[in-house]
C-alpha cells in the first residue's frame, strides 16, 4: 500500500502535474498509472499512453470498458475490485492488447493508495511488457514479481505458489 496525504486522489495527482516524480515516471517504460475507487484512470505514464494510443485528456476520467476489449476490461475490473475489497496487492501475468491490436503479456502489479487514516483512495498499476513466447522474457518477468513478492507487506506464501504454478501454462501458450 502506498499512504498519500490527501482525501482526493485526483486533486493530488492533478496538484503532482509537472512534478519530478511524475515527470520520472513518464521516463520509465514500464506502463505506470492511477485509478481513483471506481478504478477510472487519474494519470498514465507515456508508455500507457503510447500503448493505448491516445494523449492524457483522452484518458482521464476514463475506464477499461471504454479502453480494451470487454474480456480484458472485465479481467482488469475484477481483480481492481478484489484489490479495493481484499486490499491484497494484485500480482500476476495476464494478457492485453496493444493500440495496435498486437496480444502480449504483461507482469502487472497494483497496489492500493490510502490515505493516512486508512482509507482507499485508488490504485496504482506498475504493468511491465513481456514477450509471450521468450522463455528468457517469462523468467526475468518471474523473478521480478517474486522480489517484489516477497518484500509486500501481507503476501502469504500460498500467493507465491500460486504465481509460481500459472508460470508453465503461459510460457506453453501460443498467440
Amino acid at each position: 500500500m502506498l499512504k498519500v496525504d490527501a482525501h482526493d486522489l485526483a486533486v493530488y495527482v492533478n496538484a503532482q502535474r509537472g512534478s519530478l516524480l511524475l515527470t520520472i515516471l513518464d521516463e520509465v517504460r514500464d506502463f505506470v498509472f492511477i485509478k481513483d475507487t471506481e478504478s477510472r484512470f487519474l494519470y498514465n505514464n507515456r508508455a500507457h499512453l503510447e500503448n493505448l494510443g491516445r494523449k492524457q485528456t483522452d484518458v482521464t476520467g476514463r475506464n477499461d470498458f471504454d479502453l480494451f476489449p470487454i474480456k480484458l476490461a472485465e479481467g482488469f475490473y475484477a481483480d481492481e475490485t478484489h484489490l479495493f475489497q481484499s486490499r491484497v496487492p494484485v500480482i500476476k501475468i495476464q494478457e492485453s492488447i496493444s493500440a495496435q491490436g498486437e496480444k502480449f503479456f504483461t507482469s502487472a502489479i497494483k497496489v492500493l493508495v490510502i490515505d493516512p487514516k486508512d482509507n482507499v483512495l485508488g490504485l496504482v498499476g506498475i504493468v511491465r511488457r513481456i514477450a509471450s513466447q521468450d522463455a528468457s522474457g517469462m523468467e526475468e518477468a518471474r523473478r521480478h514479481i517474486l522480489e517484489t513478492l516477497r518484500r509486500e507487506p501481507g503476501v502469504t506464501p500460498s500467493q507465491l505458489l500460486a504465481f509460481e504454478a500459472s508460470l508453465p501454462h503461459l510460457v506453453g501458450s501460443k498467440h
